[in-house]
């Protein structure tokens, strides 16, 4: 597809309405726990009045209040759970005409369809919805605000993922920043969703706490459940070595037998999830080895002078050293890691940045084989430092891509006095589109273009016409069903050439 056309867009903005969606059925949820815990509540309450005869009035009065009192907190409970009902859908609403605005800046034309029956019929039902389809008008200045609010919420999705701060998110503070212009951008991004899986995050990460990582497992145990996840024996793993890691063996051992043992029996895994029962099985094996580990260096660390020659051997075995890396920061990162995968297949959350996706089409359609080959771009160059106005711009490992002094447009070749008009070789994005593959380009056309595995493309005539140079060759080759490439002068089969078409 070289032109945006609607279904283009409504396909991929289908994922903003996921988390909605899903925060929706899960507040449906605990409305009706709530609601049936009421209802029981109240049953009982009032059966224990009606069967006690005997009670004191007064004593009756005090429980009919205490029922009311009940009664009323239920109700705020309720209007809350209400409340964030309407909101979670004046969110898919807000989404819903936000896409539906592209419908007004479609082109007056649609692409025309076939008045052939006949082959309206053989036409398959993907190529007639994409006759079907609307094409964007790109000169509606409509269309340029609607794309410019687009590229807003991408970057403000990126910024509040990526800045794990709660205190300081700089993605919540320009959401916030831009919503005083226009309020419809507090509906179009989950923020308090993110806010909320930044702080469980900091906590596993950087206070080293479960609490709320416990919490967001207690509140989403059923679906975890049903996904085989592995989260909770990450959470009780973690918590033995912590209890281990305080000295508190006795107290890990006991916790071990409770919380971790079940974890050894095959029978209580499903079919599916038996690579969890390997990978846990083999985590259980080493805490009897961890125990010995640390009776060892409780041992080394009273006694220094009289360790026997035995222990010593063990000390410095590299089994001895793989104990020690349990008690390490490792714990944290695996548990956290877990929680991700957990949280972004909850709510159907890409592991993926949006802005990178679309950074990373947009730069394959631009990168070509030119692209990082010029020398004067100190990215591309070897040397360990290069002086510019007296500025030394060239550091170890580019930390000049991080440096602030050297971003915005240009600012980088501003200093090298030079001037670049390639995204791709930027220093901004070069990290991102090094990886990605060469745009096949035609500049001129020419009649049956194949691509080699090399990735250059030549009219397929030019590759069997042999010249007088190379007529020789040229025959032998194409006789054992291969060709030459005319610049690099590698061999290739011809069955692996592909026919390619120019965009």
């Amino acid at each position: 597809m070289s032109e945006p056309s609607l279904n283009f867009h409504i396909q991929t903005h289908s994922t903003q309405f996921r988390i909605p969606t899903e925060l929706i059925k899960k507040n449906f949820k605990a409305i009706q726990k709530l609601i049936e815990k009421q209802k029981k509540q109240l049953t009982d309450d009032i059966a224990k009045i009606k069967k006690n005869s005997k009670i004191p009035t007064a004593m009756k009065l005090e429980m009919v209040r205490k029922l009311i009192k009940s009664f009323e907190s239920f109700q705020k409970k309720l209007k809350l759970a209400v409340a964030k009902d309407e909101e979670l859908q004046s969110r898919l609403l807000a989404r819903m005409e936000h896409l539906a605005l592209l419908n007004n800046y479609c082109l007056a034309q649609e692409r025309p369809v076939s008045s052939n029956k006949e082959d309206a019929d053989e036409k398959e039902p993907s190529a007639a919805k994409e006759d079907n389809d609307k094409y964007l008008d790109l000169r509606n200045p409509n269309l340029i605000t609607w794309y410019r609010d687009q590229t807003n919420l991408l970057i403000i999705d990126y910024l509040i993922k990526s800045n794990t701060r709660t205190d300081h998110n700089i993605g919540i503070l320009l959401l916030k920043n831009l919503a005083e212009s226009n309020p419809k951008y507090r509906k179009l991004i989950d923020f308090d969703l993110f806010e909320s899986f930044n702080k469980v995050y900091l906590s596993i990460m950087e206070d080293h706490d479960l609490t709320l990582v416990i919490a967001w497992f207690n509140e989403n145990r059923n679906f975890l459940k049903k996904a085989n996840s592995n989260l909770e024996f990450e959470i009780n793993y973690c918590k033995f070595l912590t209890l281990i890691d305080n000295g508190d063996v006795n107290e890990a051992i006991k916790f071990s037998s409770l919380n971790l043992s079940s974890y050894g029996n095959i029978n209580n895994y499903k079919s599916s999830d038996l690579p969890n029962y390997e990978h846990n099985f083999n985590r259980l094996k080493e805490i009897g080895g961890l125990l010995v580990y640390m009776a060892i260096n409780e041992k080394n660390k009273a006694k220094t002078e009289n360790i026997a020659f035995s222990s010593n051997v063990l000390i410095n075995s590299p089994r001895f050293h793989e104990y020690e890396k349990l008690l390490s920061n490792e714990r944290w990162d695996s548990l956290s890691q877990c929680f991700i995968e957990n949280f972004t297949k909850l709510y159907g959350i890409s592991r993926n940045y949006p802005i990178f996706i679309y950074l990373s089409a947009g730069l394959s359609s631009l990168k070509t084989k030119s692209c990082y080959h010029n020398t004067e771009n100190t990215i591309f160059r070897d040397a360990s430092s290069l002086s510019v106005s007296g500025e030394n711009i060239y550091k170890k490992d580019l930390a000049v891509l991080t440096d602030k002094k050297y971003r915005g447009p240009n600012q980088y070749y501003k200093l090298l006095n030079k001037i670049n008009n390639c995204p791709v070789c930027s220093p901004e994005l070069y990290r991102l589109s090094r990886n990605l593959p060469y745009a096949q380009l035609i500049t001129s056309i020419f009649n049956n273009p194949f691509k080699l595995p090399n990735g250059n493309i030549y009219p397929f005539d030019k590759l069997l016409n042999p010249s007088e140079k190379y007529l020789s060759e040229k025959n032998t080759l194409l006789r054992m069903g291969k060709i030459k490439d005319p610049l690099t002068r590698e061999i290739f089969l011809i069955d692996n050439c592909i026919r390619v078409y120019p965009a």
